[in-house]
């Protein structure tokens, strides 16, 4: 089968349909619009598409061709020859302007063929028979992180998975069942190692500090390791988030994971490479997901708002953010979140115009996190 995507604003949109027809579809046509920026999309489409198809032996054939979208008699010639070297041609009309798509569903149906159009939000697709009549039903793949991000022609640089973290997670569990104290033995650890006065008692917190040892965090004398400054800082709370997403099930999460977003191609040298590092990241129903975690008194909440507002564009229109922060919170809630002085109440309003949810606690408070996660990122 030969499948004809039409390339417009968000290519991310026409991926989860290349991956469902993965095995089915050999040859694909990528159409797009003259308009340079347009081109550019889907031949970063193309080489994501190329080292898929390598990485499974697919053995796809991909051909980028370029039209006038203003044009019905361009879009039409343009086409022309490819119609008439394929038979079983489908057409996948998700992210293409609606005038071309239009053009091309007369063309493909008169063939015989099928037009497909997902729906990314709610994870439908629907078909179009040569009749006319129409279904729809939820996609049955499930795209992984790898695939997706490597559709995208972005490279994984690191990651850590949940094979990689599962001796620490009673170990991370335990420090949290006692999340008071826990906080206290890290400030005083920290207060230590950066020569400050600290009259804590560690004795008080023995099972703390026991747990602490064996993570390979602190040394036998009970002093913070060096290297372990930043996971003493953050880490742990990390990796406890991270276990309470896991338990929500996802179809696909990953902890730490950095990202070269560059084309290598053009810049060889890897220090030189657009590279950005997530804390958690995950797909579910075939939309990526990230959440930020930050455990921190004093934040700039408005600069992360804006952050993960550009940021998660990188991944398409249906991605989303969550911003965790653990520090002193007013007793009222705004919008249903915490206010503080690192989220004051405009910042938390720019956050839901920004499509970013924040979740700000004193404490983590397990139910409540996860009902965030599950309910904003539409994991049932």
């Amino acid at each position: 089968m030969t499948l004809l995507s039409t390339v417009g604003d968000d290519i991310s949109r026409i991926i989860p349909v290349l991956f469902a027809y993965k095995d089915v579809a050999k040859h694909h046509i990528l159409l797009c619009d003259d308009e340079p920026s347009n081109h550019t999309r889907a031949k970063t489409l193309q080489k994501g598409m190329n080292r898929f198809s390598s990485l499974h032996r697919l053995g796809w054939s991909i051909q980028i061709i370029t039209t006038n979208e203003d044009s019905k008699k361009q879009i039409q010639e343009a086409v022309k020859n490819t119609f008439d070297a394929h038979e079983d041609l489908w057409l996948n009309a998700t992210d293409g302007y609606p005038a071309m798509n239009i053009i091309l569903s007369d063309m493909v149906r008169q063939k015989g063929g099928k037009i497909l159009s997902y729906d990314h939000f709610d994870n439908d697709l629907h078909i179009i028979e040569p009749s006319g009549e129409m279904t729809t039903k939820t996609l049955p793949t499930k795209i992984d992180l790898e695939s997706y991000l490597t559709m995208l022609n972005y490279h994984i640089v690191d990651q850590a998975r949940q094979k990689d973290l599962q001796s620490r997670k009673a170990d991370i569990f335990s420090l949290y069942a006692n999340e008071s104290l826990f906080a206290k033995v890290r400030n005083a650890l920290l207060y230590e190692h950066f020569g400050q006065k600290n009259n804590f008692d560690f004795r008080t917190a023995k099972e703390i500090m026991k747990t602490l040892f064996r993570l390979g965090v602190v040394d036998k004398n009970h002093h913070l390791i060096a290297s372990q400054q930043k996971v003493l800082q953050g880490g742990i709370f990390e990796e406890y988030l991270f276990w309470l997403c896991v338990s929500l099930n996802p179809d696909d999460i990953a902890m730490g994971i950095k990202i070269d977003f560059d084309d290598r191609s053009k810049e060889p040298e890897a220090h030189k490479r657009v590279h950005n590092e997530f804390d958690i990241v995950m797909m579910h129903n075939n939309r990526f997901y990230t959440v930020e975690c930050k455990l921190s008194n004093a934040l700039e909440g408005l600069e992360f708002v804006y952050k993960y507002d550009a940021i998660i564009d990188y991944f398409g229109n249906a991605s989303k953010a969550i911003i965790a922060n653990i520090s002193p919170v007013t007793k009222e809630e705004y919008i249903g979140t915490k206010a503080s002085k690192n989220f004051q109440h405009s910042t938390l309003r720019r956050a839901r115009f920004a499509g970013v949810a924040v979740y700000h606690e004193s404490q983590v408070n397990p139910i409540k996190f996860q009902n965030l996660v599950r309910n904003f990122f539409h994991i049932q």
